[in-house]
């Protein structure tokens, strides 16, 4: 059964007193929970534009490592929803695939929202979905990013106060 309570914070940024060897232990157990990076790869499924985005993100995260081998799904959703949304919006654009639809049933043909909307809008909840999942924006990057405590400064003055 798991301890109810707050979720525990990780140790650069924890406040409260903790003893050395504590401290040190539980850095530790933190760098276990890194994970590798060598199976970013695109999945084999993906169409070209899809790897091609797939393989982007992966280099622009690189930079600041915030994925691992276990992203690899939701990189890889994420990767085909963005090349079947941009489909969707060329398609969109170039014809006149509007925001009224019909549809026929056995009562007559009526007007609906647009087929082509519709798939649009779902898929840019799903990429909105992935995207926060991988950290995609700065304010989701914030979360995802542990910041690094800062040793307080020494005041150049002090030496004259002490004497």
């Amino acid at each position: 059964m798991m301890a109810a309570g707050r979720p525990r914070k990780v140790i650069d940024i924890s406040t409260g007193k903790i003893g050395k060897a504590k401290r040190t232990a539980r850095k530790e157990n933190e760098k276990k929970l890194k994970l590798p990076r060598d199976a970013l790869l695109p999945p084999q499924w993906l169409d070209e534009e899809g790897k091609e985005e797939f393989i982007r993100v992966v280099d622009e995260c690189e930079k600041i490592d915030i994925l691992d081998n276990l992203d690899r799904s939701i990189l890889a959703i994420y990767a085909n929803a963005w090349s079947r949304y941009t489909k969707i919006a060329m398609h969109i654009q170039e014809g006149d695939y509007g925001e009224i639809g019909y549809r026929e049933n056995k009562y007559g043909r009526y007007e609906t929202v647009s087929p082509y909307l519709e798939a649009e809008t779902k898929y840019v909840r799903q990429i909105m979905d992935c995207s926060a999942k991988l950290g995609m924006a700065t304010t989701d990057r914030l979360k995802l990013v542990v910041p690094v405590k800062q040793d307080k400064a020494v005041n150049k003055y002090l030496k004259y106060v002490n004497g």
